[in-house]
């Protein structure tokens, strides 16, 4: 069943396609109390663009679509922006100590972004996620998910260090996770334990 907001994108598009419209067309075609309120929601949730002022065009769902796709490929490095103690880990961590040419775990669906958060820190993490409108999760939670979504594993301690712009846990950590799960990382198992073991580059 489609939200209140995707039903009425969904006739907008019938309604507009490729057509300007104004907010006075959008008045008189759909009956509201607020219609500057519903246009400008629908400006920032991306259903609709403002050609000029006064001026809007519905997005077509193509295009709609490939925004949250791409948008979603933009949340890698977003935690360097919260001030707080952080590391990718798991199987974000192994994708960065491969330079990213050795990444799994996720599916078509499904790109989790694994890190270590002090469980001190978990609700400030969802607090900065949600206000930067960027999906989180804390491990564990039981919820449908889908795109890139920070997965929170809280710890005691946070241990980091710095490579390509974010944190990440030491070589050592992220060649444990993987000689761990042999079956899905042995391609680089012999390149993750020679950076743990002091040839990290």
């Amino acid at each position: 069943m489609p939200s209140a907001y995707d039903g009425l994108y969904a006739w907008m598009y019938a309604v507009f396609r490729d057509r300007a419209f104004t907010a006075t067309d959008f008045r008189e075609t759909f009956p509201s109390p607020a219609p500057a309120k519903v246009l400008a929601d629908f400006r920032v949730l991306g259903y609709i663009s403002s050609e000029a002022r006064g001026t809007y065009k519905v997005v077509p769902p193509e295009e709609r679509v490939r925004r949250i796709v791409e948008r979603a490929d933009r949340m890698f490095g977003l935690a360097e922006r919260a001030g707080l103690p952080y590391a990718y880990s798991r199987d974000t961590a192994v994708a960065i100590w491969t330079d990213f040419t050795y990444w799994t775990g996720f599916t078509q669906g499904f790109r989790p972004l694994h890190m270590d958060a002090a469980s001190k820190d978990i609700p400030r993490w969802k607090e900065f996620f949600a206000a930067e409108r960027a999906p989180a999760t804390v491990e564990g939670s039981r919820e449908t998910l889908f795109g890139a979504v920070h997965v929170l594993h809280p710890v005691a301690v946070v241990r980091s260090v710095r490579r390509g712009g974010v944190r990440v846990v030491p070589p050592a950590i992220a060649y444990a996770f993987a000689a761990a799960r042999p079956y899905a990382y042995e391609p680089v198992l012999a390149e993750l334990r020679r950076k743990a073991r002091g040839g990290a580059r």
